[in-house]
């Protein structure tokens, strides 16, 4: 079994549902990747196996199988779908479970700081919740007044995902940490830059094209 469970990007690694023997899990590598984003790659397979080591026990989240050469890593595979293409509405349970996960990881001294994507999250047969995707994250053991910070990065993401998909289980308290984020997303210029310069882009061409 090889599974492609990713769009291949020439930055990104490539990840696939693979079989060893009776096991399943996921391969997610950059071995076949340009030497610049191989390098790159060994230095991102590194870190991610580091947070996956400082999470092994934390139920919600897979565990790392093994390290097969320096550019991957392969991890448990959960059976399910990911909230972006999931068929499954979450309930109250999967929310008050998926906070107890995020409160556990934060307890390691580990911060997501992707939490507002769907993707990241899973819901599985018997709808429990799974988070995935460690590449981006940060490991802050101390001091504790830093984590605590950047941890409200990830609670306002999922407010976000709990807005989104059972707005009815959003209390006063959440509300008002959810409009904070909402207000530092419309302020937060520099994930707008890449869209902006594509329209820049476009209008030189037209600018610039013969007539």
């Amino acid at each position: 079994m090889n599974k492609k469970l990713k769009k291949v990007k020439i930055y990104g690694p490539d990840v696939h549902l693979i079989q060893i023997e009776e096991m399943r899990s996921v391969e997610k590598t950059y071995r076949e990747r340009p030497l610049v984003v191989r390098c790159i790659g060994r230095i991102l397979m590194w870190w991610e196996s580091f947070i996956y080591s400082k999470l092994y026990d934390v139920q919600g989240i897979p565990r790392l199988i093994s390290r097969p050469d320096p550019y991957t890593i392969r991890i448990t595979y959960i059976e399910g779908e990911n909230l972006r293409d999931a068929k499954t509405k979450p309930d109250a349970q999967y929310f008050a479970s998926l906070k107890e996960i995020i409160a556990k990881i934060h307890d390691r001294g580990v911060v997501h700081l992707d939490l507002r994507n769907r993707r990241n999250y899973l819901i599985d047969a018997h709808g429990m919740p799974y988070i995935v995707d460690f590449g981006s994250c940060l490991y802050i053991p101390w001091p504790s007044f830093l984590l605590g910070m950047l941890s409200k990065i990830d609670w306002i993401g999922f407010l976000k995902i709990k807005h989104n998909f059972a707005p009815e289980l959003i209390t006063e308290q959440d509300q008002r940490l959810f409009s904070i984020g909402n207000l530092l997303s419309r302020l937060w210029v520099i994930g707008k830059v890449p869209k902006l310069l594509v329209k820049i882009s476009e209008a030189l061409k037209r600018f610039l094209s013969p007539r």
